[in-house]
């Protein structure tokens, strides 16, 4: 993009996650990461090239990227990014997918909500993951047949014989922006994808955050560095470890007060997303 993030200063978001504030080793494999990565990045098939030559005439991606006169780039640096410097045609659209909610939740889902009686968490890793290992499950459900008061909805398809607690939902696929607007609904745990995390800030949830692959160890990390979340590891976590996490942040008002700002914030800009998007395109053509 020829953006002059210097791994001094900016985390590589891939190899090594680590926040703005690096330590000098920290510092020294980020731009390590950064070097390495520079050297691995493939080639699109040919038949995506071939696709887009329709749009001008290109020999390689390096000639396309010097050329485009604008990216749109899913983060942001206001909310939940660090700080970066950036170029006049890099705009930045972090939560281009977030939009008001709807307030048609299936009766079902509804019903339940309402029926809680301190609260609901959702818990989905999106597309990445319906379905989870059993032994994952088990320590999942067993953390939420605990939870006194509190309902639990969780996207998943598995087909294993397991003991599902009456206060926790099972659904193969849930409205998740919708769900997230309903005032009840008190935490979200989430794999940290781009698109879940926006969602989340914009309706002012805290985040339990089980990062998978790419960049969601590098957001679920960020997340946890601003007080937003907290971050806990797919492979290692018991049962009990995230029953006590489930209860600091419900019990701790500072993660909904730090991400009530957030959401402040992302909904006061001058310019929605779409806008700024619609903007910028009709401003280069």
């Amino acid at each position: 993009m020829r953006v002059p993030w210097l791994p001094l200063f900016v985390p590589n978001k891939v190899l090594l996650p680590y926040s703005e504030n690096m330590s000098f080793f920290q510092t020294l494999a980020n731009f390590i990461s950064a070097f390495v990565l520079s050297l691995a990045i493939p080639e699109p098939p040919t038949e995506i090239i071939n696709k887009y030559q329709q749009y001008g005439s290109f020999g390689s991606v390096e000639e396309l990227m010097s050329r485009s006169v604008l990216w749109l780039y899913p983060m942001d640096s206001f909310i939940l990014d660090y700080p970066r410097p950036l170029i006049p045609n890099v705009v930045e659209v972090g939560g281009l997918t977030v939009k008001p909610a709807t307030g048609k939740l299936p009766p079902d889902i509804r019903k339940f909500i309402d029926d809680a009686e301190k609260g609901v968490i959702l818990m989905t890793f999106g597309t990445i993951v319906s379905v989870y290992p059993v032994t994952a499950a088990k320590k999942y459900l067993s953390a939420f047949h605990r939870l006194n008061g509190y309902k639990v909805i969780w996207k998943m398809r598995n087909k294993d014989e397991l003991n599902i607690p009456d206060n926790v939902i099972i659904s193969h696929w849930v409205p998740q922006n919708d769900i997230l607007a309903h005032p009840k609904v008190k935490l979200f745990i989430t794999h940290c994808g781009n698109n879940g995390q926006y969602k989340a800030v914009y309706h002012a949830v805290p985040m339990i955050g089980f990062p998978i692959s790419g960049d969601q160890m590098y957001n679920s990390k960020r997340l946890d560095h601003k007080g937003y979340s907290l971050l806990m590891d797919l492979h290692g976590f018991t049962a009990d470890q995230l029953f006590e996490n489930i209860y600091k942040i419900l019990g701790d008002e500072l993660y909904k007060k730090r991400i009530a700002k957030a959401s402040k914030i992302f909904r006061s800009q001058a310019q929605s997303l779409v806008e700024r998007v619609t903007f910028w395109i009709e401003h280069v053509c």
